[in-house]
């Protein structure tokens, strides 16, 4: 054997290269899952933050595990939304001034987004960013504002939240909207599969959230049908909060924390009258899939996909969606 290896030195240093050059991957990919963080970015307050802010229409409340951060406007009947992932209120500026005139609109920041924070100064992530969690924030917040049923909805992850808040307190859900809404039992595109492992996980989310105000417009451009209507001033706005610790460190805890198949198992026992709208060419979460899904689980659903819209359905087609929500709130 002496000899093979005496013979073979080569062999020996491609061997030795190769444990070294391992031992440095691994070191690496450990330095960046626990110890690395991005920095904030705090030096840019967002013009529609100011601007709600001025208006008194921006506020805060301790709501169980979360410090909420919600935009209240308008009077009449309650309508509670919430954005998707990544989001805040700025989201769906369009849809609370859509229904502003009518009803009396909530847009929320979902725990883990946008200006919501925990209330805790160093909490257990695992524990807190959980449906549980979220559902009795959500309950909460409306104990506390005093509103005793209100509309609930919302798009992407946002959706799936109102839904499985839907489902648990249906005394407290006039009705239901959801926007290429999560909550059904289908894959997650392989991007946040990733997110579900250890270290991969943290690897992928800390390295691919956008450092810049140009990687937050890619995002976007990724997430509309007609890119062309992503333009630099969306891409400043949503930047600033994407870059805060508590927001992307929940990401990685909520993909691998939120279980859809609860939330799935529930809708056919849903008495809620349902909206649903979806993006045809929506790349996150396909249209067909998921549309079927939900004709199956709940045959009563009002179910549309509209033609040219992406994940974001409500930018792509704003009047379209402004009409549906005026016509299924008024119905």
């Amino acid at each position: 054997m002496k000899h093979f290896w005496l013979k073979h030195r080569w062999l020996r240093r491609t061997i030795y290269s190769f444990v070294a050059l391992l031992s440095l991957c691994l070191v690496a990919l450990l330095f960046v899952a626990y110890i690395y963080m991005p920095p904030e970015d705090h030096t840019h307050v967002p013009a529609y933050l100011r601007q709600i802010q001025e208006q008194h229409l921006d506020h805060y409340i301790d709501a169980g595990n979360f410090r909420l951060h919600y935009l209240h406007e308008g009077s009449g009947e309650p309508v509670v939304f919430m954005p998707g992932g990544g989001a805040w209120i700025y989201e769906f500026r369009s849809i609370a001034a859509a229904l502003a005139p009518h009803y009396s609109v909530y847009i929320i920041d979902p725990p883990g987004d946008g200006y919501t924070t925990p209330t805790a100064k160093n909490p257990n992530f695992t524990t807190i960013y959980t449906l549980d969690s979220i559902n009795q924030s959500l309950l909460t917040f409306m104990n506390k504002l005093h509103v005793p049923r209100a509309v609930f909805g919302g798009n992407s992850w946002g959706g799936g939240m109102a839904l499985y808040f839907t489902e648990k307190h249906p005394e407290r859900v006039i009705k239901y909207v959801g926007m290429d809404n999560a909550g059904l039992d289908l894959p997650d595109p392989w991007f946040y599969e990733l997110a579900k492992w250890p270290v991969i996980g943290e690897d992928t989310m800390k390295l691919s959230m956008p450092t810049s105000v140009d990687a937050t417009r890619q995002l976007l451009e990724g997430l509309l049908f007609d890119k062309s209507e992503v333009t630099a001033d969306m891409a400043q706005e949503l930047y600033p909060p994407l870059t805060f610790q508590c927001n992307l460190v929940s990401q990685w805890v909520l993909e691998r924390n939120l279980d859809w198949s609860v939330t799935d198992q529930l809708i056919p026992k849903m008495k809620t009258p349902t909206l649903v709208i979806w993006g045809k060419q929506d790349t996150i979460e396909d249209s067909s899939s998921y549309a079927q899904r939900w004709h199956q689980l709940d045959p009563q659903a009002t179910i549309v996909v509209l033609d040219h819209a992406g994940h974001l359905v409500y930018d792509d087609q704003p009047e379209k969606v402004k009409q549906l929500l005026l016509s299924f709130l008024a119905a």
